[in-house]
């Protein structure tokens, strides 16, 4: 498990990045400059960078079905309220402070990816994890993730609640049909990319990954789905789902071991507990060094993947620095506001 948790650890740390690298080739004025003289880095970032999201599906997945394993679902909500505060306080402060800095950036910002002024309801949309539902403009380039990865978890407890029996077997069985149905049909249907749906082939891949092990028979059902990913990758070829596939086979084919926790292992164990504030964050460092070069007038390529890598690292910092001094405190406060509601609903 420990050899299963580092690589999962190295997993979100690249993906995280690549993500980030992406969101800054698409935004702002310095990618634009950067783009004078690295045309071809910049293309395939804002192309290609964007992919390791599938690789986030699969952990998120893998790691849900870890924490449901073998344990009966009597009350979904319960589990369903505990995934929603788990998401919620740390997203919508990092919605607030990029709100702000979208505030105090827009009068030296004049683009169409800059958000509009935020209204009381369109916070309270975010806050439901509802405003692509709702078709609601996203204050932060990656609200909609934070909005499927609380959908396809919900979708997974109530299948957990509906299915689980004592052999398991129909629970795996409907995870591995529900996953085959989104790969081979609903992942194709754009205009369903606001649906959990849409997303839980990967997502499932990394379901029946973490069971994969638990048995001989979710081994085959795993291995099955697999195969008939590869059938829905010819019959209708995706680059996501082709990485999604490749990350669920290589969570449950790499062998298990020992972790030596060297520092360099440990860094990376922080930087992974830290890329969901990374990812929520970072693109507020993006509106505010958009409007640095902006008013600094700034030309040259060379400057501008200097202060683009500068900015990155700053994105990298403010996710550990919100981390551990925003993020886990406010999960233990709520953790502990909270323990007797859930306690109630429980019985």
């Amino acid at each position: 498990m420990l050899e299963r948790s580092f690589t999962v650890d190295v997993l979100k740390v690249v993906a995280a990045q690549f993500i980030v690298w992406h969101h800054f080739s698409a935004y702002g004025p310095m990618a634009d400059t950067m783009t004078l003289a690295w045309p071809e880095l910049v293309n395939w970032l804002y192309l290609n960078a964007r992919m390791p999201v599938q690789v986030f599906l699969v952990v998120g997945g893998y790691l849900a079905a870890q924490s449901v394993m073998n344990k009966p679902i009597q009350q979904p909500s319960v589990h369903i309220i505990k995934r929603y505060l788990r998401l919620a306080p740390i997203y919508m402060l990092a919605l607030t402070l990029i709100s702000l800095a979208v505030s105090v950036s827009r009068h030296n910002i004049h683009a169409s990816w800059l958000p509009s002024e935020p209204t009381a309801g369109q916070f309270l949309a975010h806050a439901l994890f509802a405003h692509d539902l709702l078709g609601i403009e996203a204050l932060s380039s990656g609200a909609w993730y934070v909005a499927i990865d609380f959908q396809l978890y919900a979708l997974l407890i109530v299948l957990c609640h509906m299915l689980q029996t004592e052999n398991h077997k129909r629970l795996s069985i409907g995870i591995a049909l529900l996953c085959i149905a989104s790969m081979w049909q609903f992942n194709r249907v754009e205009k369903l990319d606001v649906w959990a749906i849409y997303f839980f082939g990967a997502y499932g891949l990394g379901v029946l990954a973490a069971w994969a092990k638990r048995s001989q028979f979710d081994a085959r059902v795993f291995w099955i789905t697999a195969l008939l990913a590869l059938g829905a990758l010819w019959f209708a070829y995706r680059t996501r789902l082709n990485l999604a596939l490749v990350t669920a086979t290589w969570l449950v084919i790499k062998p298990k071991g020992m972790v030596h926790w060297t520092p360099m292992k440990r860094v990376v164990h922080r930087l992974s507990n830290s890329a969901y504030v990374l990812f929520l964050t970072h693109f507020g460092v993006i509106v505010l060094f958009s409007a640095m070069w902006n008013t600094s007038r700034f030309y040259d390529p060379n400057t501008a993947i200097a202060l683009t890598g500068f900015a990155w690292l700053c994105s990298v910092g403010i996710g550990l620095f919100l981390h551990e001094k925003a993020e886990i405190p406010i999960h233990h406060w709520v953790s502990q506001k909270s323990k007797s509601m859930l306690l109630r609903l429980s019985h």
